[in-house]
C-alpha cells in the first residue's frame, strides 16, 4: 500500500509539473523594453491614444502604480502609462499596438523598465551599485529606488522569469544613449547587458534579437544626435541586433532630447516594422513623418553679403516673439519682431527658426530668398567675454577675432539656458569668438540690459547730442516723448534703459 501511495504521489507530481508547462502559451510573445526617458515615455498621451488598445496587447507591471491602480507582477491591458507612474506615451505603446494589428493569432506582452536620464551602466548588473553610490541624488537614481528597488536590471530579470511562466520572450527593445552620448564604449556595454540577460533567462541570441532605436536627429533639433554613430555600430558588435531609425521623427519642441507624441507613434511603428520582419518574416508599411523643408545653404554668408555692414538687420527669436535689431553695430531695440522688422524696412531678417527641440539660424532676404546661415555669422553673447560689452562676432572682428571662416554652425536651444553654437565639421562647441574647440557647450543668450548697463559698446555722440535735452534713439533720432518700448536710448546726453 505504501508503495502504491508513493506511485500515485509521483504521478500527481508529474501531472502537476506537466500542467504548469502546459500553461505556457506559445502564442503569447513577450518583449523586454528598457532604457532612459524616451523608452519611459515623455509625451502626454492624447485622446487618440486612450480607450482603443486591443486586449491582446498586455503589460506586466514592473512596479506599483497608484493611478491607474496596478500591482507589481500582475498583467494588465497595455493602456498608458506602460512603464511607470512617471512615464507617459512612448515607443512601447505603438510597438505593441502595431504588433497585434499584424499578428491576429498572437498576444503581445511587454516588460518595461526605464528611468529618465539613466546611464547605460544602471542596467549592468556588475556596475549599477557603484553608479548609484557615485550619484545618489541624480533623478534617475531616485527613480530606480522608488520603482525598482535600486536595481533596474534585477527587476527586469525578476519580471522576465515570471513572464516565462506564461509566455515566450521573443525580443528586447532598447532606447538609451543621451546620457552616454558619443561614448565609443557604449556598444560593448550594451553587448554585455544583452548577453547577461540572455544567460540569466536561459535564452539564445538567435531566438531573441535586440532592437535599438536611434536618438533624435540633428535636423529635427536633437541635442545628442552624435550618439547615433554608436547606435549604428551595434550590428557590427551584436550580430543579432537591429537599428531602428529615428530619421525625421519630430521632437517635442521643448527640449532637444525627446520626441513629440506623434514622434513616439511613428517610432513605435518602426520598432514593430523591424521586429515583424526579423522575427515573423512579415513586411509592413508604416506611417512616415513629413520630410522637413530644408532652406538653401550658402557658405561665407558675410563675404557674400558685404552690404550687411551698412544694412539694417534683425535677429528674431520666434519662440519669444522678440527681436534684437539695429544697423551695423547700432543697437536700436529689443522687442516685438513684427514692429522691429517694420522699422528696418529693407533690412535683412535673421530668424532663429525652431526645428523640433532646437533652432537653426536662417537668413531671409528682402527678396524672400530663404537660406540656412553657414560660414561666418554673427551671434549675440550676454556673457562677459570682451569686457562688459555684448558683441556681434564674425562680422568684422572689431570686438575680437572673427569666427572661423567656412565653418558650418549648428545652433541649438536649451530651455532655461540659452543657445549653443557647435561647429558641425569638428563637433566642437564655441566658448568665445575664438576657434570652436570645446567638448562641453557654453550657453549664449540675447544681450540683456540690466542695472542700467547697456552691454553695448560705447557709441560716439555728437556734441549737440551730448548737451541736448530730451529722448533720442541710439542712431540720433529725436523722439517727441519718453519711449514706451523697452530698449536703450539717450536721455539728456546719457544712455538710459527703458524697461
Amino acid at each position: 500500500m505504501k508503495k502504491m501511495a508513493w506511485v500515485i504521489m509521483g504521478v500527481l507530481m508529474l501531472s502537476s509539473s506537466l500542467k504548469v508547462k502546459a500553461e505556457v502559451d506559445p502564442n503569447f510573445h513577450i518583449y523586454i523594453c528598457f532604457g532612459q526617458s524616451n523608452m519611459e515615455g515623455n509625451a502626454q498621451w492624447q485622446s487618440q491614444d486612450v480607450g482603443n488598445v486591443d486586449a491582446r496587447f498586455q503589460m506586466l507591471a514592473t512596479c506599483n502604480f497608484d493611478n491607474p491602480k496596478r500591482t507589481l507582477g500582475n498583467w494588465y491591458k497595455a493602456e498608458c502609462p506602460i512603464v511607470s507612474p512617471q512615464g507617459k506615451l512612448g515607443p512601447t505603446d505603438y510597438f505593441g499596438r502595431t504588433m497585434v494589428a499584424h499578428l491576429p493569432d498572437i498576444k503581445i506582452g511587454v516588460i518595461a523598465v526605464a528611468m529618465g536620464g539613466s546611464p547605460i551602466e544602471m542596467f549592468d548588473k556588475d556596475k549599477y551599485q557603484q553608479k548609484l553610490a557615485d550619484n545618489p541624488n541624480e533623478w534617475w537614481a531616485q527613480l530606480s529606488k522608488w520603482y525598482y528597488g535600486g536595481n533596474p536590471y534585477g527587476r527586469i530579470i525578476e519580471m522576465a522569469k515570471k513572464a516565462q511562466e506564461v509566455g515566450v520572450i521573443k525580443g528586447i527593445l532598447l532606447h538609451q544613449g543621451c546620457s552616454n552620448c558619443g561614448d565609443p564604449n557604449w556598444p560593448d556595454m550594451v553587448n554585455k547587458i544583452y548577453k547577461d540577460m540572455l544567460n540569466d533567462l536561459g535564452l539564445q541570441a538567435a531566438d531573441v534579437p535586440l532592437f535599438a532605436g536611434e536618438v533624435e536627429y540633428q535636423n529635427m533639433g536633437g541635442g545628442c544626435s552624435s550618439h547615433n554613430v554608436q547606435v549604428d555600430r551595434l550590428p557590427s558588435v551584436i550580430p543579432t541586433s537591429h537599428v531602428v531609425s529615428a530619421k525625421y521623427l519630430p521632437g517635442n519642441g521643448t527640449d532637444p532630447w525627446h520626441f513629440s507624441a506623434q514622434g513616439y507613434r511613428y517610432f513605435g511603428q518602426r520598432y514593430a516594422q523591424i521586429a515583424l520582419s526579423a522575427i515573423y518574416d512579415i513586411d509592413i508599411d508604416v506611417d512616415q513623418p513629413a520630410v522637413p523643408e530644408t532652406p538653401k545653404e550658402i557658405d561665407h554668408r558675410f563675404s557674400a553679403l558685404t552690404e550687411i555692414k551698412t544694412a539694417h538687420f534683425a535677429i528674431i527669436d520666434e519662440s519669444e516673439q522678440k527681436a534684437f535689431y539695429g544697423r551695423h553695430e547700432q543697437f536700436l531695440g529689443y522687442g516685438d519682431f513684427s514692429q522691429a522688422f517694420a522699422e528696418l524696412n529693407s533690412g535683412y531678417l535673421f530668424k532663429l527658426s525652431k526645428t523640433g527641440g532646437g533652432f537653426r539660424l536662417r537668413l531671409i532676404t528682402p527678396e524672400g530668398n530663404d537660406y540656412v546661415l553657414t560660414g561666418d555669422f554673427g551671434f549675440l553673447n550676454s556673457q562677459d567675454v570682451d569686457g562688459d560689452r555684448c558683441f556681434i562676432g564674425g562680422v568684422n572682428g572689431q570686438n575680437g577675432q572673427d569666427l572661423p571662416k567656412g565653418a558650418v554652425w549648428d545652433i541649438q536651444y536649451v530651455e532655461g539656458k540659452g543657445f549653443t553654437l557647435r561647429n558641425v565639421g569638428t563637433g566642437k562647441y564655441l566658448k568665445s569668438n575664438d576657434t570652436a574647440k570645446y567638448d562641453e557647450p557654453t550657453y549664449f543668450t540675447f544681450c540683456t540690459l540690466k542695472d542700467g548697463s547697456s552691454g553695448i559698446a560705447e557709441r560716439e555722440m555728437t556734441a549737440s547730442q551730448k548737451i541736448s535735452t530730451g529722448w533720442y534713439t541710439l542712431d540720433g533720432r529725436r523722439l517727441s516723448q519718453k519711449p514706451t518700448r523697452r530698449g536703450l536710448y539717450i536721455f539728456n546726453g546719457k544712455k538710459t534703459v527703458v524697461q
